[in-house]
């Protein structure tokens, strides 16, 4: 979650995962250098080197918690922002960046080549177990975002954005490009959808995303999962994945 010390004003940005935080985070650096703290785009191969031997908490600093935050922040934030988005979106989103060879591990490619329904129960197993999992991209936003944060969506673009930034800085924000391109969505079923509004009921709740319809289903490769998923979990904590 990245931090400037303006000076007058120390900004916290809630970097919740897939939902537009890289390009708000590469406009802050180009803006104000060295003076963002809390950000570190090498901590997935610090990770597979391994860093999770020492971590603590074992994700990178832009995708801290507010829980972690709040431990390591030298003093509350005088502003906070944050940028979210439908989970389901959020989901098919992380399956494009992870199918994009964004893994950089054997077993991670090959778990990003499953088909998105198997994909999602996989990740969903393996996190359920360890929320730290995966740099904390499997986490619920409101995990990472203040009460008190200016909350935006991402599908109403980044000028709202900007627009806040610009107020908060007087005239001085970063001007913010979209960092990282979407590509092809693979398809999400109805049971998919399902499965993601329960996980991320909180999310629909709080953020005000209208929740999908339908009701999940169970089938026989949720216990073969089931039955992976330590391995699985145990192999990720190691940056085996």
């Amino acid at each position: 979650m990245p931090s400037v010390d303006l000076s007058d004003c120390l900004l916290w940005f809630a970097h919740c995962p897939k939902a537009g935080g890289t390009s708000v985070e590469q406009a802050m650096v180009a803006e104000w250098g060295s003076r963002v703290g809390y950000l570190h785009w090498g901590w997935d191969l610090w990770w597979h080197g391994g860093g999770w031997r020492t971590a603590d908490p074992p994700n990178s600093p832009q995708h801290l918690t507010w829980e972690d935050a709040c431990r390591l922040l030298p003093r509350p934030p005088d502003k906070s922002f944050a940028l979210v988005r439908d989970p389901v979106a959020r989901m098919a989103s992380e399956h494009r960046w992870q199918r994009r060879g964004r893994r950089g591990t054997w077993l991670g490619r090959i778990l990003a080549r499953l088909p998105f329904s198997i994909w999602l129960r996989v990740m969903f197993a393996i996190t359920a177990r360890n929320p730290y999992a995966f740099d904390n991209h499997f986490r619920a936003q409101s995990d990472f975002v203040p009460d008190a944060a200016r909350v935006f969506r991402l599908e109403d673009g980044m000028g709202p954005v900007q627009a806040w930034l610009d107020n908060v800085t007087t005239g001085r924000g970063p001007v913010i490009p979209h960092a990282i391109a979407t590509g092809k969505s693979s398809p999400v079923s109805k049971n998919d959808c399902a499965r993601i509004a329960v996980r991320y009921a909180r999310d629909y709740r709080r953020f005000g995303y209208a929740m999908p319809s339908g009701e999940k289903s169970r089938d026989a490769m949720d216990y073969v999962i089931e039955c992976l998923a330590p391995v699985l979990a145990f192999l990720e904590r190691r940056g085996r994945i």
